[in-house]
C-alpha cells in the first residue's frame, strides 16, 4: 500500500492538470516540477512507501528569493529505484542513511512563503498562491535518478520549456496512494 503522504491535506487528490500546484504547470518564466499538496503549517509528512533517505537539504531560504522562509527537502530512494524529492518541510525528523518503512512521519509542512514580502513584482502564482491563502504545502518531485539535473533548477521550478529526462509526473503515484482515514 502507498500512503497518502499528508493527512491533514485540505484534498486528497492532486492537483489537476493547469491548475496552481499542477505537475509542469505553466508559470510564465518557469515550469513547476512537481505537485504540491496544500496543508496548515506543521502537518505532518509521512513517508508514502518503503525507502532509503538520501538527503536533507535546505529547500528556500530568504537568502535567494525574500519571499521565501527557509524550508527543507528529504530525497527518498524508494524499492522500486525511483526517487522522491518532499520540500517545504520546516522541520525534518529523519537523517540521510535511514531506511525507514510506508507510513514514517518525515518531518512538518512549513510556510514556503512570507506573504508581507510577497509584491507586485512578485512572480504572478507566488501572488496567487497568496490570495488563495495556500503559503504552506508539501512539494513532491519524482525523479529516475538521483541527484536530477538541476542547471536550471530553482525551488520546485525549472527554467525551461522541455522536461528533463530524469524528471516524471508524480500525479500518477500520488492517484494510487491510500489516505490514512480509509
Amino acid at each position: 500500500m502507498i500512503h497518502w503522504p499528508v493527512p491533514d491535506s485540505f484534498s486528497k487528490k492532486p492537483p489537476a492538470p493547469g491548475e496552481n500546484g499542477s505537475f509542469w504547470q505553466d508559470r510564465l518564466d518557469r515550469r513547476h516540477a512537481g505537485v504540491d499538496l496544500y496543508a496548515p503549517v506543521g502537518s505532518s509528512v509521512l513517508l508514502p512507501e518503503d525507502g532509503l533517505i538520501l538527503e536533507v537539504s535546505p529547500f528556500t531560504s530568504p537568502s535567494v528569493k525574500p519571499y521565501w522562509n527557509l524550508t527543507y527537502a528529504v530525497t527518498v530512494k524508494l524499492g522500486s529505484g525511483l526517487v522522491l524529492r518532499l520540500a517545504e518541510l520546516e522541520t525534518v525528523i529523519v537523517t540521510p542513511g535511514t531506511s525507514l518503512q510506508a507510513g514514517s512521519p518525515i518531518g512538518f509542512i512549513g510556510s514556503v512563503l512570507n506573504p508581507s514580502l510577497v509584491s507586485s513584482a512578485s512572480p504572478l502564482y507566488i501572488q496567487e498562491l497568496v490570495r488563495e491563502n495556500h503559503p504552506s504545502m508539501l512539494h513532491i518531485e519524482m525523479h529516475r535518478c538521483f541527484p536530477p539535473d538541476t542547471n536550471s533548477y530553482l525551488g520546485g521550478n525549472y527554467f525551461q520549456q522541455e522536461i528533463p529526462d530524469s524528471l516524471m509526473d508524480p500525479t500518477e503515484y500520488l492517484t494510487n496512494c491510500t489516505p490514512e482515514d480509509e
